[in-house]
């Protein structure tokens, strides 16, 4: 079963025309520009992760990542499908849930300023809302191209947990070495690794197999392409 979530409208926050750093007054939209990559816009001490580890900025942007590009985000028509309804809830998602931190206060200057450099991005007013579809029911997924496989890996799946087998080169300590954790997971609850795989791209840590990741949707990740990694991780 696949779930399209309907669009609705989205309500810009509050805007901000300058910041004050350690080197002096900077214009609020580069304080949130460089935000957006830097993992210190959560306040939490666990947090290894920032808004550029699952978006770009880039229109169009063909890479494999969990998140839409924001390009053109401020003044999108609807925003994770319609589940949420204000850009600043959408923003507050993704800290409370993947970044482990809190809800954005409406005042607060790092939440201000992040929202003065997606309007700098977002030349498009409105801009078309996208769909988000959530494959609800997991089953398996026949293993493809393991070449491509090794693409998908390297554009979505290599900034977090670096190199497969070895975890060489991955973002934190934290994040689990694949596909050797799903394996350990696979003999504990007796269910084939590849599903286990498949469990946590889907749906990211929403069912608690898989950590903090976030989930792929369908348009971020096809199944074809989720087959073509599981024959390149060998599950």
């Amino acid at each position: 079963m696949r779930v399209g979530i309907a669009p609705f409208a989205l309500l810009p926050a509050l805007a901000l025309s300058a910041c004050t750093t350690d080197e002096g007054p900077i214009a609020a939209s580069e304080l949130g520009r460089r935000l957006f990559s830097d993992s210190g816009f959560s306040d939490s001490d666990f947090n290894s992760f920032s808004c550029a580890t699952c978006h770009s900025t880039e229109p169009g942007d063909p890479a494999v990542r969990p998140g839409y590009s924001l390009a053109n985000v401020a003044f999108r028509e609807s925003l994770w499908g319609g589940f949420e309804p204000r850009l600043i809830d959408a923003v507050s998602f993704c800290n409370v849930f993947f970044m482990r931190g809190d809800e954005i206060d409406p005042a607060d200057e790092k939440g201000r300023a992040l929202y003065e450099y997606l309007v700098a991005i977002s030349p498009e007013r409105p801009s078309p809302g996208l769909p988000l579809t959530v494959i609800a029911n997991i089953t398996s997924v026949p293993p493809g191209d393991a070449a491509r496989g090794e693409e998908v890996w390297n554009q979505g799946c290599r900034g977090c947990h670096g190199e497969p087998h070895t975890g060489k080169g991955r973002l934190t300590d934290r994040v689990e070495i694949v596909p050797e954790a799903s394996e350990e997971y696979s003999e504990e609850i007796g269910v084939s690794v590849d599903l286990i795989v498949v469990e946590k791209v889907r749906h990211g840590q929403f069912f608690g197999v898989g950590g903090i990741m976030p989930p792929f949707p369908l348009e971020a990740l096809s199944d074809e392409d989720l087959g073509a990694l599981l024959a390149y991780l060998g599950v």
